[in-house]
């Protein structure tokens, strides 16, 4: 009896490993093939009512361990060890310091064009709204590397 538990064990451990590991399904069905080869040996050395019992008691047993398995699995030191603690936030893109500075249109906005801000060039969109070139603008908003740009005054 020995034997069929440990292969079952030997089983339902590889199983979990596959999750965890990139081996391509290997894991995965040598832990089923470790399940099979157990209740196969139960069911030749005892008989076939030990082995149904057997076969019922691994369907039911071994989704509940896998499970609890994640389900504890958060809880324990290795757990926590691999979950991240932290969601990271959305990192700042490379123009957010520019959201409410002011510069000017370099060509015409239609709505896409460049803008002069403080000394740099930057492509840039306006609201919707058509701007002529040497306008003043004000960026509303930067949306990754997106720059949001509505005209604040005439030309300058």
């Amino acid at each position: 009896m020995w034997l069929a538990v440990g292969l079952a064990a030997a089983g339902i451990v590889a199983i979990l490993a596959e999750m965890f590991l990139p081996t391509a399904g290997v894991l995965g069905a040598a832990g089923l093939g470790g399940i099979i080869a157990s209740i196969v040996v139960v069911y030749r050395r005892f008989g076939s009512l030990a082995g149904s019992l057997y076969l019922a008691a691994v369907a039911v047993l071994t989704p509940a361990l896998i499970v609890l398995y994640f389900k504890f699995l958060p809880r324990s030191p290795i757990g926590r060890w691999l979950i991240i603690k932290k969601a990271p936030g959305p990192e700042p893109g490379p123009h957010e310091a520019l959201a409410g500075r002011e510069g000017r249109t370099l060509t015409v906005l239609r709505p896409v064009g460049l803008v002069l801000i403080e000394d740099k060039k930057y492509s840039a969109v306006s609201g919707g709204e058509f701007i002529e070139k040497d306008r003043r603008v004000k960026v509303l908003k930067v949306e990754g590397s997106r720059i949001v740009v509505r005209q604040t005054g005439g030309e300058t």
